[in-house]
Order: structure tokens, then sequence, then C-alpha cells
């Protein structure tokens, strides 16, 4: 015979019509939960065979020296700098710090509870995207401390970082038009994204401001298909002069497609930087996020909590930087015949 799979919090959490957070809590000696609700986890445990995790039960009860780090995808540079400061922090307090990653086809919820159920005695949390279940970190703030970071907005629950990410759209839009442009396209990545939705969002409002129609599109989030959509939503909007790249995770696709096409007219301007930006010709010109200071207020709002802080909510916005290196500021050429407008 197969051997039996193993039961899991996520089967307790489905059999009990709850969240695993909610579960997470009932079976790990966590509070805020109504008896009759607890009383219906117990029983799901019960039937399915769930053993409880009595090493972090324990943590739970006392406290934990490790705090936990969630991200959204370890390969991408702006997360790896956060886990960087994050760690940095924490080592320098006497904390461990346990990361785990919600990208690969592992949604936030299950990212965020693999370390709830190692007792950790708080959480920084930046998935930055869409899809989790409402309510799911709300849950969540209401046991341990909680910051969320690269967020699109103030959290009712949560210590948050962020930027403006409308303005950030408007700014490097207005920076295009300003030098001519009147055909601008935007890429991203898609709209899971919940930040770089907004980037867009901030580019529509400055294109509509000027009485130009907007164009945007997405390019995914795979970076080995990047490039091939990239190369085929530059194709269908061959009239574009110049475009606007929402994250840095399809800055180098778009710029390779851009290469690829011998399109030394296109401007281009991006949000975030890249390795390397400065030494291409021209130089890319990019609106950037102070990634280490965002951690770091991350850290301090974290231990902050920790150390006994109870009151509200606090959101911290952190400014933007205009880095012009060239591609930003090429003049629009100027299309011999009018019918090349964005399709």
């Amino acid at each position: 015979m197969a051997p039996r799979a193993r039961t899991t919090l996520a089967h307790v959490a489905a059999r009990s019509g709850v969240s695993p957070s909610t579960a997470s809590r009932v079976l790990h000696g966590g509070a805020g939960v109504s008896e009759e609700l607890a009383a219906r986890v117990r029983a799901a445990a019960g039937a399915l065979g769930y053993s409880v995790n009595r090493q972090a039960r324990s943590l739970r009860r006392g406290r934990s020296e490790a705090i936990g780090l969630a991200v959204e995808d370890f390969t991408i540079p702006f997360f790896g700098r956060i886990v960087s400061v994050v760690e940095q922090a924490a080592h320098e307090r006497g904390h461990g710090v346990l990361i785990t990653c919600a990208g690969s086809g592992r949604s936030e919820e299950e990212a965020v509870e693999s370390l709830m159920s190692r007792g950790v005695a708080g959480l920084v949390v930046g998935t930055g995207t869409s899809g989790a279940p409402q309510g799911h970190l709300d849950d969540v703030a209401r046991e341990v401390p909680l910051v969320q970071v690269d967020v699109p907005g103030p959290s009712a629950v949560a210590d948050t970082v962020g930027i403006d990410n409308a303005a950030t759209g408007r700014r490097l839009t207005e920076h295009l038009l300003a030098r001519g442009h009147e055909r601008v396209l935007f890429v991203g990545s898609g709209p899971a994204a919940l930040t770089v939705v907004q980037r867009r969002d901030g580019y529509e409002q400055a294109m509509r401001a000027a009485g130009l129609e907007p164009a945007a599109a997405w390019l995914g989030y795979d970076p080995t298909g990047v490039r091939e959509r990239a190369l085929a939503v530059l194709g269908q909007h061959a009239g574009a002069t110049a475009v606007l790249s929402g994250v840095a995770r399809t800055t180098m696709g778009l710029l390779s497609a851009v290469s690829a096409l011998g399109r030394r007219d296109l401007a281009v301007a991006a949000v975030d930087d890249l390795a390397g930006a400065d030494a291409l010709s021209p130089g890319l010109t990019v609106l950037e996020q102070d990634v280490e200071a965002m951690a770091a207020r991350a850290a301090s709002l974290l231990f902050d909590r920790i150390d006994g802080h109870s009151g509200p909510p606090r959101h911290v916005e952190l400014p933007v930087r205009l880095i012009e290196r060239g591609s930003g500021e090429l003049a629009p050429r100027r299309p011999q015949q009018t019918s090349s407008l964005l399709r």
C-alpha cells in the first residue's frame, strides 16, 4: 500500500473552514479565537490525526529569539537587499532570522504560516503581490509584531514601509513628457504586483493630464519569457518614442528587446536601478528607491514592537531619487507620417 500523505495545517484549516493562521493560533497556543471556533479546529485536527508541533508551541508560549522574513523572490535584487539589511539589523540585536520565499508558486499565506509555526518573535513581510485571503495578515498581526515592506499603502493592523507608487509613476512619465515625448508606453510585470499597478495608474494619470492616450502592457513574471513578450509588445506599439518600465524584473528583458530591435532612438526610463545600468550606452535613467533605508526602517519598527511599543499602526513613506543617465533624456524622433501613433 502507498504510504499515507502527512496531514498538514492547511488540511486542518480547510476542514474546519478557517484560515491556516487561525488554525495555527488554536493549535499552537495563540489568543484571539472564540471557543466555538477553537473547538471546531481541534475537532478537525483530531479527525485528521494532525500532530501538533510541540517545539513550535513551546516557543510560542515563551519568546523566540528569531524573527521571520517572508519575501517574494530571492533572485530579485530588490528583495535580496531587504534580506541583507534586515538580517544585519537582527544580528546586531542578537536575533536570528528565519527566511522564506513566496515565489515559485508558493502563496504569501503559505510562506508566512511556515514562519508562524516556528514561533517567531515577529515578522517582516515583503511579498508585494495580491492573492492572499482577505484579512490573512490581519490575523497574523494580532498574534505577533508585523511590519510590511514595499506596500501599496498604509495598513489598519500593521506597521508599513514603502513609497508613493502612483506619484512615482507620474513623476517618471512627466520626465519623459518634458522631453517632448507624446507616445509613451508603460510596461510592468502583471496585475498581481499591486505596487506596479499603482505605478501604472500614476503613468495613466500623467498621460491623460497631458491630453494623451496611455498604452500599457504586462510582460509577465518569468524572467525567461519577459524578453520575448517585450519584443512582441514593442512590435505592436512601433510608434512609441519612449517606454517606461514599472519594475526592475521587467527592465532587463525590455532592454534586451530594445537592443535586439536596434531601437537606439527609443527613450527608456525605469523604476529601480539595475547593476551595471550606468555602463549601458546610453546609461539607464531610473527613479531609485532607497531599499536599504526601507529595510532598515522596517527592522527598526519591528524591534520597537518586539520591545513593547503598542501604539497604532505606523506608515513610513520614503522618497525616491531620479538618476538621469541619458536613456530617459533622448528626444523623440519625429515620424514622417502620423500613422505611427500607438496602436
